[in-house]
């Protein structure tokens, strides 16, 4: 299964390109045995080398072209550039690539043919020694420097500038794009440039039912349980691929120095995660597969069709043009997204049609350099992926329901429709109070009233129709297999409330026992709506009257413990905005104006809801610019005992010019330069370090569900288990949070950032916020720490 995973990548495309290890490419008679994604590529390589082809001929000649672009261009043959190009684009375009970085890949594509090509002449037994060494081995930067070493000792180095590479490039991508009409470079809304598959390719694939050829390479799920992680390089898949490590993370002296580090509880909690088996819930699938063949939209699936873009005005001033502009950018955006969803939609029906029939699949995973746990396999369902993705999975393993475990499926279901901010009872109540839509959403799901479409996940809201049916036939006997999700109520502000013990902030998300669950949300909105109302500012009083929802407040919320700017608030309630409208105009006016107005007013709303927080964030800025003063990258070690290294180096901007359909493309190029980049260092430490510590956090949930033998399903701040499971697992939870926060964390942070420092600059670590008077255990007794 691993071999196939990476079979459906770069491996299966290297055989059918003409290579310096292959005489020639393939015939024409195996064309039928090639999957349809190496089909395209060779599709694609004669009608681009003909270009090519033209191309250098011109430049042979004395045409007047690009120099730099016919250096690389004219040195390969055009077959080989055709095929590396159309190969790099499709990968690069899956990835959604800038045009710079899917350039600098074209191009150095081609140099690495070229070289190869060079050692190939001189000796073909030294290029079979050294294609089957790179083949075994992962390509880190020791192997790339011993690559080098490797061409100049052979005679076959061939050195290029970054200008030659990008516009060389830039010309072969240009040239593959006019030939084959399969991708195109657009400008997106903020000015970059990126290449976009066309609806031709979309159409194709549809028909051929394998775009997993082009999105490759895909880590599948696998079939065995993965390999237990026993040190910073070996676990996960049982094959080891290129780059398999526990910890992603760019500074190579880190993962030298976690081998020596001893981490018993990450190596146990990432094991313990991973070895959940899992399987497609085959009635959701069905569903889903039923409506995406039958051309529907039910359920928020991708549109087929684009959005038409509106007609320029032709009178108006300079405001409405300029309103009709960011209309039109944004409805192209949309369009040009939509054609990846449909892509990616279609890929994950692919995966699921594949595993459907497996017993027991499981995700090998692995942590992001905070610590968080991600599943490597993503391009299917997944446990961490969209409401779909999520609701095609449930646990293999099942267990008899009981009526406790009926109240908890309840609670879940009623959480899907957007009722999670009431008291639990209460969610029982409205499930009652509907069960004759859910049931009709089970039994008919889409020739019934589908009343499971209504739902803010429609998806996982028809999976929980499915199993409510099951107990409503079966009573407590129903064996389930549906994950029931208990989330965090703005998790970054629970964990900064708990650091700093604040009372304020600790009831707004929910550490204080209430009777009714605390909503943050609502509460800044509230704010909010009294500060529009009040405004003379005629872009703020567009918001007035009840115009400051929930909805509006939640993520410029969500994400301000994380380090959101005001101005990115901007961009967060303009697209709320336009979600909004979909049902008619929320706003009697210019959306971005009264954006931009409501940016303010909800950025004060939220530090006027959340000091405490606020103060902690000040001050690990403020220790990562002492930090970033002594010229050192800064490392702290979570409570689960994982090492973090926060390191962004200084870049600089070069700007390169090219040409691309007669017009002047300035290309920027961001390269490492030398010393620590100080912004982004102070920028950065807050979320990274909040972060760290919800990770640690569901690391202690995740062993200690092991060890109470709980199948366990997690994204983050949200944890998922059996309903009849669910009890326990919220004990657990509020344990491990507790125990986790008893101690000072923020101090013992402070203590580690002094050893760290010459003694010179220790006073200038500022002294730590106050810390309040939360009682941290009487978070043992709130029923809405995690709802």
């Amino acid at each position: 299964m691993e071999h196939e995973s990476r079979a459906l990548g770069a491996e299966r495309y290297r055989s059918a390109r003409p290579l310096p290890w292959r005489d020639e490419p393939s015939s024409a008679e195996q064309e039928g045995d090639l999957p349809p994604g190496r089909q395209l590529v060779r599709l694609a390589i004669e009608p681009t080398a003909e270009v090519i082809a033209e191309f250098t001929n011109r430049a042979i000649n004395g045409a007047a072209v690009s120099v730099d672009a016919a250096d690389i261009l004219c040195a390969i043959g055009a077959n080989e550039a055709a095929a590396l190009t159309a190969r790099v684009v499709m990968h690069s375009a899956a990835e959604g690539m800038m045009l710079t970085a899917t350039a600098l890949r074209v191009a150095d594509a081609m140099i690495d043919h070229m070289q190869l090509m060079s050692v190939r002449q001189r000796s073909t037994k030294a290029l079979k020694k050294h294609l089957q060494k790179q083949g075994r081995k992962s390509q880190t930067n020791r192997r790339r420097r011993n690559t080098r070493s490797f061409f100049e000792k052979m005679g076959a180095d061939r050195t290029f500038t970054m200008k030659q590479r990008l516009r060389a490039g830039v010309k072969a991508i240009e040239l593959f794009c006019d030939a084959t009409g399969l991708f195109v470079i657009d400008t997106t809304g903020f000015g970059k440039r990126r290449i976009r598959p066309t609806e031709s390719v979309h159409r194709w694939l549809e028909q051929q039912h394998a775009r997993c050829e082009l999105l490759s390479p895909i880590h599948l799920p696998m079939i065995v349980e993965p390999r237990r992680w026993v040190s910073p390089h070996k676990g996960g898949y049982i094959t080891k691929f290129p780059g398999q490590r526990l910890v992603k993370q760019a500074n190579r002296k880190y993962h030298e120095q976690l081998r020596d580090v001893d981490m018993p509880d990450v190596y146990d909690a990432v094991n313990a995660v991973q070895s959940t088996p899992w399987r497609i819930n085959a009635r959701v699938y069905e569903v889903v597969r039923e409506i995406w063949d039958g051309g529907g939209l039910l359920g928020g699936l991708p549109e087929r069709d684009p959005q038409p873009v509106p007609a320029r005005p032709v009178d108006g001033d300079e405001e409405t043009l300029a309103r009709w502009k960011r209309e039109a950018m944004n409805i192209y955006d949309a369009n040009n997204k939509q054609v990846a969803q449909r892509i990616g939609m279609s890929q994950r029906l692919w995966i699921a049609e594949k595993f459907k029939d497996e017993p027991e699949i499981y995700y090998p995973h692995a942590l992001d350099f905070r610590g968080r746990v991600y599943p490597i396999p993503v391009g299917g369902p997944n446990p961490q992926g969209d409401d779909l993705s999520k609701s095609l999975l449930e646990f293999a393993r099942g267990e008899a329901i009981g009526d406790q475990g009926a109240h908890w499926l309840a609670v879940h279901l009623a959480n899907q429709f957007g009722h999670d901010k009431l008291p639990f009872d209460e969610r029982v109540d409205w499930v009652f109070a509907n069960e004759a839509l859910i049931l009709d959403s089970a039994r008919d799901p889409l020739d019934g009233e589908r009343f499971w479409a209504t739902a803010d996940n429609p998806f996982l809201a028809l999976a929980a129709c499915f199993e409510w049916l099951g107990y409503v036939e079966n009573g407590g006997d129903w064996i389930t297999h549906l994950p029931i999700h208990l989330d965090g109520s703005n998790s970054g502000l629970q964990h900064f409330s708990a650091l700093l013990r604040d009372p304020v902030g600790g009831a707004a998300v929910n550490l204080v026992p209430q009777e009714r669950p605390a909503d943050i949300y609502s509460d800044v909105a509230k704010l909010a709506q009294a500060k529009a109302d009040h405004s003379e500012d005629a872009a703020s009083l567009l918001w007035a009257d009840g115009k400051v929802t929930r909805k509006i407040a939640k993520r410029p919320t969500m994400t301000y413990t994380y380090s959101a700017t005001r101005f990115g608030m901007v961009d967060q309630i303009y697209q709320t905005l336009r979600e909004i409208d979909r049902d008619g105009a929320h706003i009697d006016g210019d959306n971005y104006a009264a954006s931009f107005a409501m940016s303010y007013i909800l950025w004060d709303s939220i530090q006027e809801t959340v000091i405490a927080a606020s103060a902690a964030m000040d001050w690990l800025r403020q220790a990562a610019r002492v930090m970033t003063k002594a010229g050192k990258p800064i490392w702290w070690t979570t409570p689960a005992g994982l090492p973090v290294l926060q390191d962004y180096p200084n870049t600089r901007r070069d700007m390169i010019r090219v040409y691309h359909q007669s017009k002047e493309l300035r290309l920027i190029v961001h390269l490492d330069d030398k010393g620590i980049d100080g912004r982004r260092q102070a920028n950065a430490i807050a979320p990274n370090y909040i972060h760290s510590m919800d990770a640690s956090h569901l690391m202690a949930v995740a062993n200690r569900c092991k060890a109470e033998g709980i199948d366990l399903a997690v994204v983050h701040d949200s944890f998922g288990c059996l309903a009849n499971r669910a009890f326990e697992m919220r004990g657990i939870l509020r344990d491990e949070f507790v125990s986790q926060y008893r101690p000072n964390r923020l101090a013992e942070l402070r203590d580690e950032l002094l050893a760290q420092l010459p003694d010179e600059l220790h006073d200038k670590l500022p002294p730590l916020p106050p810390i309040g008077d939360l009682n941290i255990e009487a978070i043992q007794r709130s029923e809405y720490l995690f709802a």
